[in-house]
């Protein structure tokens, strides 16, 4: 039969039972989650970086963008049949019955390419219902050097900058909008 144990024993049993499940949750939660990582630790410090909060909250009766007014296409005159200087046009002479007539439905390769036209590109910055929210806009983007301008479109008004030949430029007018804190978007003419 065992010798039994005074309280002190019980004790230290007690402790050093607590001491080893302490160790071996520092193990399990600290130490081995580190063994078992996948990914390396980053060599150098994190970067991060936010994008600062919109301080201009738009109005509820804002439009965010308008689409382009549609261009209107231009059909080019076939080569073959360029009028001579001083001469009246020829009228267009119907097509014999014999010749079939191309079908309806063209695929994407088949489809005639328009003439390249002079597109011209702009910055627009916003279309509104309410007129006064339009000048408001107009009115910052003039207080930082840009000449906007508005355009009526049927019962919006939309907040334009600028005429440019390529994107390019254009493009680079929206970044510098947008670095002022205002949403622009770059449209053809």
């Amino acid at each position: 039969m065992p010798v039994p144990l005074s309280d002190d024993d019980h004790k230290r049993r007690a402790r050093r039972r607590l001491i080893g499940a302490v160790a071996l949750t520092i193990v399990a939660v600290i130490i081995l989650p580190l063994v078992l990582e996948d990914e390396p630790s980053p060599a150098g410090p994190l970067d991060v970086r936010m994008p600062q909060p919109a301080t201009d909250v738009a109005p509820q009766n804002a439009v965010e963008f308008a689409p382009p007014p549609a261009n209107a296409m231009v059909e080019p005159e076939p080569s073959g049949q360029a009028a001579a200087p001083g001469s009246a046009p020829k009228p267009a002479s119907p097509v014999p019955a014999a010749v079939p007539a191309k079908p309806a439905v063209q695929t994407a390769r088949e489809a005639p390419r328009p003439a390249p036209a002079a597109t011209a590109y702009t910055v627009q910055v916003g279309a509104f219902v309410d007129k006064a929210n339009a000048e408001q806009l107009r009115s910052r983007i003039a207080k930082l050097g840009y000449k906007p301008y508005t355009d009526a479109v049927g019962d919006s008004t939309r907040v334009r900058v600028g005429s440019f030949p390529n994107k390019a430029d254009a493009d680079a007018l929206s970044a510098k909008l947008a670095a002022e804190g205002i949403t622009a978007k770059v449209v053809e003419k």
